[in-house]
């Protein structure tokens, strides 16, 4: 998960529910629960994620990510009389939008266009076809997300279709 690490490594967790846990917790090999994942257990990630921790423990991480979550939800909300854009959604710190174009899906050919759009304006923005979905980091600034959003804004001026 990027929260486990701060982004800056991949590591990957498994959670399960204490009855879940006891079902499979046994020296019986056949009870076993094997699932994995490849970025299991790598020492440089799990101390990247530790000193994440540590940050989390010490700073008001969990404000910030409440605010940032309630920024996400304001900035859509320019999008909704907006008709080159369509199906403006957010789930805590990720939001996602999709612009009206002839050509819809995560292959839409509208994708590639967009990412070179968004590269141009020094944006990192991750076009699925004409699905925008936005997973700014935790420490982007109120400024720096306004900006985000202007070229949003832009972008389906030049790229969305108003029907």
């Amino acid at each position: 998960s990027k929260g486990l690490t701060g982004g800056a490594i991949p590591l990957a967790a498994t959670l399960a529910t204490e009855a879940i846990f006891r079902s499979h917790y046994s020296q019986d090999r056949t009870k076993t629960f094997f699932h994995s994942s490849s970025y299991t257990a790598n020492p440089i990630a799990c101390a990247a994620a530790l000193a994440n921790v540590e940050i989390w423990r010490d700073e008001a991480v969990s404000a910030r990510v409440a605010a940032l979550s309630e920024m996400q939800t304001a900035s859509l909300r320019r999008f909704r009389d907006k008709s080159c854009f369509t199906n403006c959604r957010v789930t805590g710190t990720i939001a996602a939008l999709d612009l009206r174009t002839d050509s819809a899906g995560y292959l839409a050919e509208i994708g590639p266009k967009l990412r070179s759009f968004f590269l141009d304006r020094d944006l990192l923005v991750r076009p699925l076809g004409n699905v925008l979905y936005l997973l700014p980091s935790y420490c982007i600034t109120n400024d720096e997300l306004d900006r985000l959003y202007d070229a949003i804004e832009e972008a389906g001026e030049i790229f969305g279709s108003k029907s």
